[in-house]
Formats: C-alpha cells, structure tokens, sequence
C-alpha cells in the first residue's frame, strides 16, 4: 500500500477520505501510465516520422535530425521514478510486433502477452540504465545500449535513430551528439550551450560523394503471399507458378537480374520431388540471373537458404546469422521444451554451418548474402561489402512497424559500412537502401 505521506505532504493532506483515494489514483496514473507514455512516445518520434518515410518514399533529414536530438534528451533528462514505466512503454512502442507472428501457432493469445513479458524486459533495462539522475552517467549508457543483446535479439540500437538523419552515424558522432544534448540539459553549464550547439555543425554528414547503383538491371521483386496460405501444400503449386511468372516478367522487360523474396518457394528446393522446379529455373536462368529464397536440405539438417541459378547451374549460400525464437532457441533445450509443451508450440529450428557472412555471384556483381534478420546485424557487415542482396518474409508481422525499424537499422548499417542494399520482401515493400545521407529507398517491384 503506498504511503499518503509521502505522496501529500501532512500539511496538504485531504481529510475527506473519498478525495483522498482519488487523487492516490491520479497520482498513480500520473506517474505510471500518462507521463511515462508521453516521454516513451516522444522517444520513439523517430520511428513514427520514418513510417511516413517507409509509405511515401519521402525524407526529411532535418526533421530526423531534430526527432533525434528530442529522443536523446528526453532519454537523459527523464526522472529516474519514471523509468521502468518508461521503459516498458519504449518496449511497447518499439516492438509490439513481435507477438504478432504467434497468430499462425496453436496458442495466439500470446499475441498479446509475448510484447508484455518483451517490455518488462525492456522495463528492467531501462530502469537499471537510468537508475541514476546523473546526466553523465545517462549519457554513457544511451551509448552502450546498442551493444546490449536480449535472448540473442539486437534490435534496440538507439544509434540507429540517425539513420534518416543528417548527422553521421559513426559512434563517435554519436557519443558527440549525446554529449551535447548532455552539456544542454545542465543548467550549471548553461554559459556552454552556445558552444554546443556550435559543435553539433561538425557532427553533420557533409559528404557529397554519393554511391551509384550498379549498371546491371535488377528487378526486386515484392510479393504478398499471406502467411496462413504460404506454406499450405495445396498452395504449393500456385505458389510456384505464380514466381516462374515473375522471372518470366523480368526476362520480358529486359532486366539482368531478378530477385525473390525469403523463402519465395515455400519448399525444401533441392529434394527430388521438385527436381522439375530445379530444371525449369536452370532453363530460365540462360536468359537472366535468378536469385530467390527456398529451403535446402543435406545430410545434417534443414538451411534457409538463398539460390542463385545462372547460365544452367545454381549455387547458394545458407544463412548464418539465425534470427532467435524464430529460427533457434536462444535459452536452454530444457526450458524450450516446457515452454512448447505449455503452448503447444512446435519450432522448426534451422542448422548453419558457417559462422562468417558468405558471398554470392550473380551477373557481373559479388553481393554479401542476407536473409532478413541478418541484414539487421552488424555482424553481416564485416569486411565492409560493397553490395548486399537481402531478401526477408515480413508477412509474419503485417501490418505493423517492424518493416519501419528494419528498415532503419539496414539504412543505420549501410551508411556506416558503405554497403549498398538490394532488398526483395514478401508483405512490406522491396527497393534499395544505399549509404549515401540522401533516401535513395526506391520500391520496387510488382
């Protein structure tokens, strides 16, 4: 029971006891639900302003710039008794969505209890990184929270809040920026705020020299294969014609490449029951380049793959960086294994044989392999690859903002790498995401 005394001061404390409990309520939502959404909600302004990016194709670098700046000085001048609602409301506002892919289980009503347990897991992290009121110490934990991976998720990475910015977004630009914003939240140093400012001009990306897409022709391919239908095997065939029509398509408009999304063909592709498929898109990859998602099959176990066929032949690469609950199990077998028998839950986990990102080869071009998730981890990106094909299924989370926030993690991951993505998605919109401070997110596709 809270105690009244400290919430009223004795002098201002009411005699009636009716008007009593009811400013206790107000006070409980005040400080509980109403400031804490206002200040997550504030903190989130940059993924809400990149949803009308994501649907328009429109770039506001300089609004960006000033919904980041408000995210990061909210987040260090917050009272720390609002930080684990704050917290969990971030955790809300930031990934709701995760529940969503539990309508196609035995159990969705985890739906809507999976985004709770996420956000009070959120809740204790945010707590603990601003148990402090000290604006310093603020500052260094916004600057590791990136680094900090939940279950083997690492998608809260407040850097990426500049991805649509115009300040650079290498970390040390970061540090800068929240230094600044640091320095113009404390009073004692208001005779340094001019000066802040001032420095916050050499934070800003200034480089003209923009990343040209390659002169090969590549048709990114969206689809909008429902998740409920997609792997029904009395689907499988429409399914399968349906993506000969879109390489036949591309042939016909002259492209060089055409790429399909994760998992396009909702089979295992190399078994001897599709061998047919195989053969036909052998046949077709003689006029254009075919990359496209299916499954693969060896000896030690099920892969999700990338195949590209050219020229008669194919090759493929699996993908290495497994995105957690969805692809493994990121706990321990034990836990798993009650937790599946509790929600009659049964996960189909893939094997990867590789721990390095691979390569693959279509026309004239060498691109770093990404399937969905690892597009969204640094990680993928080492050696700094000039081109990266992605292809992703985010029909599991339509309608939602997760195809918003991936995609302000692959442009946060682009600009640092200077690595060019091409990115073929079935439900959320294909196009390409270059390095340069300009969008240059063009959807693509039919």
């Amino acid at each position: 029971m809270l105690n009244l005394r400290k919430i009223f001061p004795k002098n201002n404390q009411p005699k009636n006891n009716i008007f009593n409990a009811e400013n206790k309520l107000k006070y409980i939502a005040r400080n509980w639900l109403l400031l804490p959404i206002v200040f997550a909600f504030i903190f989130s302004l940059p993924i809400f302003l990149n949803f009308y990016t994501y649907l328009n194709e429109t770039y506001f670098p300089y609004i960006n710039s000033i919904f980041a700046l408000i995210a990061i000085y909210t987040y260090i001048n917050i009272d720390k008794r609002y930080s684990f609602a704050f917290g969990f409301f971030i955790g809300i506002f930031w990934f709701y969505w995760i529940g969503l892919s539990f309508r196609y289980t035995n159990s969705p009503y985890l739906t809507y209890i999976i985004p709770i347990i996420i956000s009070i897991i959120y809740a204790i992290l945010i707590w603990f990184a601003l148990i402090s009121n000290n604006k310093f110490f603020r500052a260094t934990t916004i600057s590791l929270l990136g680094y900090i991976t939940i279950l083997g998720f690492d998608w809260f990475v407040p850097d990426a809040m500049l991805s649509f910015s115009a300040f650079r977004v290498e970390k040390v630009y970061f540090i800068a920026i929240v230094l600044i914003m640091t320095i113009i939240s404390i009073k004692q140093l208001k005779l340094f705020r001019f000066l802040a400012i001032f420095l916050l001009f050499f934070t800003i990306d200034f480089n003209i020299n923009t990343t040209k897409i390659p002169n090969e022709t590549i048709m990114l391919t969206q689809t909008n294969i429902q998740q409920n239908i997609k792997w029904n095997e009395y689907t499988a065939d429409n399914i399968i014609n349906y993506n000969i029509s879109l390489i036949k398509n591309a042939i016909n408009n002259n492209y060089n490449i055409v790429v399909l999304p994760e998992t396009a063909f909702p089979i295992i592709l190399n078994m001897p029951a599709y061998e047919y498929v195989v053969n036909n898109l052998k046949e077709l990859s003689k006029e254009i380049s075919i990359i496209v998602g299916a499954q693969r099959y060896d000896k030690f176990g099920v892969y999700n793959t990338t195949y590209v066929f050219e020229n008669n032949n194919y090759h493929f690469a699996d993908k290495v960086f497994l995105a957690p609950f969805g692809e493994y199990m990121p706990i321990p077998g034990f836990i798993a294994n009650f937790f599946s028998k509790i929600f009659d839950i049964h996960y189909s986990t893939f094997d990867t044989n590789d721990k390095e990102p691979k390569n693959i080869f279509a026309g004239k071009l060498i691109f770093r392999n990404a399937i969905c998730y690892e597009a969204t981890t640094k990680m993928a990106y080492k050696g700094n690859p000039k081109y990266m094909m992605l292809i992703s299924n985010n029909m599991w989370f339509k309608p939602s903002s997760e195809p918003v926030i991936q995609m302000m993690l692959i442009k946060y991951y682009a600009r640092l790498h200077k690595t060019m993505v091409f990115h073929s998605a079935n439900g959320s919109k294909s196009g390409i995401i270059t390095p340069n401070i300009s969008l240059d997110f063009k959807a693509s596709g039919i």
